[in-house]
């Protein structure tokens, strides 16, 4: 079953007011977790970090990451139960190759989780005179469906089993976390109870040496996982 707009693909401008808009940029770039990617190979070339947490972590999460709230208010929807949420940074002359999304394998194996419901992209930043940089869907078959490109403070949302990818992004030849590509990637599942014991309440994930002493903040304030 589609989300409810019955639409695989479909965009929206101007989606946060212009305070919240440059929160949440602002947030991304002055994050100290933020560092090369914890995804697979596919996204090489880009920096980020993660969070996998289930409803019952969307507290922890909104406590965390106020910023990332009012994203979050404008995408997520009741029918889902499991989400992954990552900041994506593109330097120049970096690219995200194809793939499908299923980031909460890491979390199900060895069983195989479906494919999300939906993926909704925030563009918090797109450079001025952007060359590239353009995300393309496309059906099982390889045709196609959508080259979208990117708008600060517009949301893509599309079917989670659409293939996908951002083309080498050619602009700014300054490779500086003010003149990158940033969105804001969040993957919606609908887990069986058996696949949904497998995902942590709140798990959060960077390639930082001192994310093992976050986990720890985390407990001591008493936002550890207590799955």
């Amino acid at each position: 079953m589609r989300w409810p707009w019955h639409k695989p693909v479909r965009c929206q401008t101007g989606v946060l007011p212009a305070d919240q808009a440059a929160a949440l940029r602002q947030s991304v770039i002055d994050s100290p977790w933020l560092s090369d990617t914890t995804l697979n190979m596919r996204f090489a070339s880009t920096w980020g970090f993660s969070v996998a947490f289930r409803r019952g972590g969307l507290a922890r999460l909104r406590k965390i990451f106020p910023a990332f709230v009012p994203y979050l208010d404008v995408v997520l929807e009741d029918g889902y139960n499991a989400f992954f949420l990552n900041p994506l940074v593109i330097f120049r002359g970096g690219q995200v190759e194809a793939h499908i999304d299923c980031s909460l394998r890491s979390y199900t194996a060895p069983l195989e989780p479906p494919f999300p419901g939906k993926v909704s992209v925030y563009y918090a930043q797109v450079p001025d005179q952007l060359q590239g940089g353009q995300l393309l869907l496309s059906r099982g078959d390889g045709k196609e469906l959508a080259r979208v490109t990117p708008v600060p403070n517009m949301v893509v949302q599309f079917d989670g089993e659409l293939m996908h990818q951002v083309t080498p992004f050619q602009g700014s030849d300054c490779a500086e976390l003010d003149r990158s590509r940033i969105s804001l990637v969040c993957e919606h599942y609908r887990l069986s109870d058996t696949l949904l014991t497998r995902v942590p309440d709140f798990h959060f994930e960077s390639s930082r040496q001192f994310g093992e002493f976050f986990d720890r903040a985390l407990e001591v304030q008493g936002f550890g996982d207590n799955s």
